[in-house]
Order: C-alpha cells, then sequence, then structure tokens
C-alpha cells in the first residue's frame, strides 16, 4: 500500500522551508521562499498542500531548525526518494552528502571522488537538479573558480548563507 505524499511547511532564518515525504522517505525539499504560499507553489504539481505536521514531522522540522541556529546535524539517516536517479546521480549524490559540515568541494573534486574525472559539467547538472537541499548539501560544492550557482528563489545568497551557518552557526 503506498503512502499518502504529505508536505511540511515551516519558516526558518534562511526563508520559508517545505519538505513533501511518504512515511519520512523525502520527496522534494524546498528552501529560501519568502512566503508560506511561495513555498506551497511550488509544490502544485504534486497537489498536495500543507499538513499540520503530526510527532515525526515535528522531529523532522527540528532537525532542520539546530541545524540552523549552527548545531552539528546528521542528516545521512534521512531517506530520499532516490528510484529515479541513475547510478551516475545516485553516486555523485551520496558522495554531496558526505562532505563535512563547513567543508567545500569543487565540482571537478566531486567528480573525481566518484571516480569520474573530467566530469565537473555533468556534477553540476546533478547539483542543479538536487531535489533535497540541505539535506543533499549542494551549497558544500564550489566553482573552481569561486563559489559557483545556486539554484532557488534567493540563489547564491542561500548558498552564502548555508555556508556561514555551518562555519560561525549564523546565517549571513
Amino acid at each position: 500500500m503506498s503512502q499518502s505524499l504529505r508536505l511540511v511547511v515551516f519558516d526558518s532564518p534562511i526563508g520559508w522551508i517545505g519538505i513533501s515525504h511518504r512515511n519520512l522517505v523525502i520527496e522534494r525539499v524546498r528552501i529560501g521562499h519568502t512566503s508560506k504560499e511561495d513555498v506551497c507553489a511550488t509544490f502544485r504539481a504534486d497537489q498536495i498542500g500543507p499538513s499540520a505536521p503530526d510527532k515525526r514531522e515535528r522531529s523532522l522540522i527540528k532537525t532542520f531548525e539546530r541545524y540552523l541556529t549552527g548545531e552539528p546535524t546528521d542528516f545521512l539517516s534521512f531517506e530520499i526518494a532516490n528510484e529515479d536517479m541513475t547510478a551516475f546521480q545516485k553516486s555523485v549524490v551520496e558522495a554531496c552528502r558526505r562532505i563535512p559540515a563547513g567543508d567545500t568541494i569543487s565540482y571537478g573534486g566531486l567528480a573525481a571522488k566518484v571516480g569520474r574525472p573530467g566530469a565537473a559539467r555533468a556534477v553540476g547538472t546533478v547539483m542543479r537538479k538536487n531535489a533535497f537541499p540541505i539535506i543533499v548539501p549542494c551549497h558544500r560544492v564550489v566553482a573552481a573558480s569561486g563559489l559557483g550557482g545556486f539554484t532557488g528563489p534567493q540563489g547564491v545568497s542561500t548558498k552564502v548563507q548555508l555556508q556561514a551557518v555551518e562555519k560561525t552557526g549564523v546565517a549571513s
């Protein structure tokens, strides 16, 4: 029996966050929105609305809140829906998940880690399409020449905020 898709939405220091899941298997995470309505609109294709958080969802929210105050937080235990990913995409996502908080790696460095040196652009594409920001910390992956991009309503400023949280405990 398939679990129904649920959506939890909450405000944070980096803007509104929405997390859709089936029985806590994360389907999508959206961050950095200016309002509850804006983040909810990004989930319209799923035809779901926000739910009043149950006990497990409140725990999920608390984990994000702890992370955003600079508390060391392990997101490796969070299961993500990755069945639609290729083997390469899965390897990049899993390698990204293992980048320590506060550290960064270049797209090329991440490509080398997954045994595909020279595939920096392909890694960049995987990171650009990341459906699980923070859980899959794409903000820790940077261009060889500097910061690189970040997909989301606030763009690179969200990437900078997340890096600041990990280094200083404060969103810049």
